[in-house]
């Protein structure tokens, strides 16, 4: 087990970036100042970038995640002996997977205790292809802009609006917030956050209870795909975190690039 350069590793993940977004991510902006991510190691068997690698990050709560992207079992038990070297450091050790079968394998099952599971119910969604946009025959009583003048929102609470207060307040200058209005009423919004190169990933889609019900979410998030294509942009969907989320997702085609489960562990006493 070697630990690959990250800039050697970030070229080969550039490859598929869609795909591998949020590790492109965390790998350019870990340590930097409100970033949840202080650090990025990424190990494969010899140390070249490879399809079979394991990432060691951590983040400012003092946690190490582990994300297994192997069933290379040599590699596995080597960064498991080198995880229980430095465990000790940390206040809580968290191991990602892309399949449930990973908690059940044998090895996982040897060295590990659970403590608590957070299997994802959703997946993570990705534009990969200009085509792959749904337009909709919008009422003329609707109309979605791409708004500038992010101040007259300043009064939208975060409680009523799903956080949307929060979301202006800590936004960055390339933010994109599209806004959409019924009779030039207030529905709903879609903010897209850009912090990796010419991709912009969902940050939220919310419309108003009043308003539900009425394809609005779907209507945004198209518009969104399309405006990113039409600039040279990359939409990304990113988590979905409900049914209504996820259905929005496919709806406009977002395909499921993948989906990743987590475990909160403790090892077992035994000796590696």
């Amino acid at each position: 087990m070697k630990k690959v350069d990250n800039e050697n590793f970030l070229e080969f993940l550039e490859k598929d970036i869609i795909k591998n977004f949020y590790l492109c991510d965390n790998i350019v902006n870990s340590g930097k100042d409100g970033y949840a991510i202080k650090s990025v190691g990424i190990y494969t068997i010899d140390g070249t970038p490879s399809d079979d690698y394991i990432v060691l990050t951590e983040n400012i709560f003092d946690e190490l995640i582990i994300e297994v992207k192997t069933d290379n079992e040599a590699l596995i038990s080597d960064i498991i002996s080198h995880i229980k070297k430095i465990s000790k450091t940390y206040k809580k050790l968290r191991i990602g997977a892309n399949s449930l079968e990973f908690f059940e394998s044998a090895i996982f099952k040897k060295y590990f205790k659970l403590q608590k599971t957070y299997y994802a119910d959703f997946g993570v969604f990705a534009h990969f292809l200009n085509d792959d946009i749904i337009e909709f025959d919008i009422p003329e009583n609707i109309t979605i802009q791409l708004e500038n003048d992010f101040s007259k929102y300043s009064d939208y609470d975060d409680e009523k609006w799903d956080g949307f207060e929060s979301l202006i307040k800590y936004r960055n200058e390339n933010d994109k917030l599209f806004v959409i209005k019924e009779n030039d009423e207030f529905c709903g919004y879609l903010m897209a956050n850009n912090s990796y190169k010419n991709i912009y990933d969902v940050a939220n889609v919310f419309v108003s209870e009043k308003y539900r019900g009425k394809n609005y979410g779907a209507y945004l998030t198209s518009c969104f795909a399309k405006y990113c294509y039409e600039n040279n942009l990359v939409p990304h969907y990113g988590t979905a975190i409900s049914e209504y989320s996820e259905a929005v997702a496919k709806k406009c085609g977002f395909k499921e690039s993948y989906r990743q489960h987590y475990a909160d562990v403790k090892f077992k006493l035994i000796s590696l």
